[in-house]
């Protein structure tokens, strides 16, 4: 293409291709054949974990849920079947705070893989519907009663979890002092 330049173009590539290694090499194992981020990996899968939980969690409740609210405003069923399957999944999904007594960075994390996830599901369901505006109104319909509410109340009480945890933490000793020490 005329007005491009092969050189600036070429840099650009390097350094695209540069980041996108340097992002994915953290999922490679070292030499000794341990993964080089856990935190990285362990939220990815923990995410899966929380999109099962919360799919059950709907499966099972959603038909209970429109038999108990029958006769109500559509709203009324509307948002009772999605902040009862949403509660009880947020707190299934937070009691994952107290399995790791180190890394509490892993529910904040898995909760954000969940966010990128649903956001990719959500462009790419945008993109396949081909501009149709009924199919993406019933899409954009969907996300905001069954995904939403599960990123917004589980996404910020592991944000509160992790925020207090942050906050009340102990200071780190310096290195200087814990030699003294022993």
């Amino acid at each position: 293409m005329p007005g491009r330049n092969p050189i600036e173009e070429q840099e650009y590539n390097k350094k695209v291709t540069k980041a996108a290694e340097s992002f994915w090499s953290a999922f490679q194992m070292t030499e000794n054949g341990k993964v080089k981020s856990t935190l990285l990996l362990y939220s990815f899968c923990l995410c899966w974990v929380f999109i099962a939980v919360y799919g059950v969690l709907f499966f099972f409740l959603l038909d209970p849920l429109d038999a108990l609210t029958a006769g109500l405003p559509v709203f009324a069923v509307n948002l009772v079947e999605a902040l009862v399957p949403t509660v009880a999944g947020a707190a299934i999904c937070s009691l994952t705070w107290f399995l790791s007594r180190t890394e509490k960075r892993l529910l904040p994390a898995a909760y954000l893989w969940l966010f990128l996830l649903m956001l990719a599901c959500l462009i790419t369901l945008l993109i396949y519907s081909n501009g149709e505006r009924e199919v993406q109104l019933m899409i954009l319909q969907v996300f905001g009663m069954f995904v939403l509410p599960p990123l917004v109340l589980g996404g910020g009480s592991a944000m509160f979890l992790y925020y207090r945890y942050w906050k009340n933490k102990p200071p780190v000793a310096p290195a200087a002092e814990l030699k003294k020490r022993q």
